[in-house]
């Protein structure tokens, strides 16, 4: 449920934001960076529901993001680059969100 809220808040950061950011370089494809973004929300998720206060978690979360995506051969610069580029379009951010959350409601299932 908590996933859900979180992409919930992505979509809207999205909706507010009307102006097409240029392509970041390197773009990380739309279908790598919605898995990024899938293991992303589901750590935040994690400390989020076992931690409870940010403050207590940042560090912890920071770590776990980093090699998130260092596994993906990205830096953390051009994931907030391209999580900027992606969410300047509604439509196709709104899909993203949409695919990672049908992507965690399978996993539930087979969980």
């Amino acid at each position: 449920m908590k996933v859900l809220l979180v992409l919930v808040l992505f979509c809207l950061t999205a909706c507010s934001s009307e102006v097409k950011l240029t392509e970041p370089k390197p773009l990380i494809k739309k279908e790598e960076m919605t898995k990024i973004m899938g293991e992303v929300a589901l750590l935040e998720s994690y400390f989020q529901h076992k931690f409870g206060i940010p403050s207590s978690y940042k560090d912890a979360l920071n770590i776990s993001v980093d090699r998130v995506l260092k596994k993906h051969g990205v830096t953390s610069k051009n994931y907030e680059d391209n999580f900027r580029f992606y969410a300047s379009q509604y439509e196709v951010f709104s899909e993203m969100n949409k695919t990672i959350i049908e992507q965690q409601n399978k996993n539930l299932l087979n969980y």
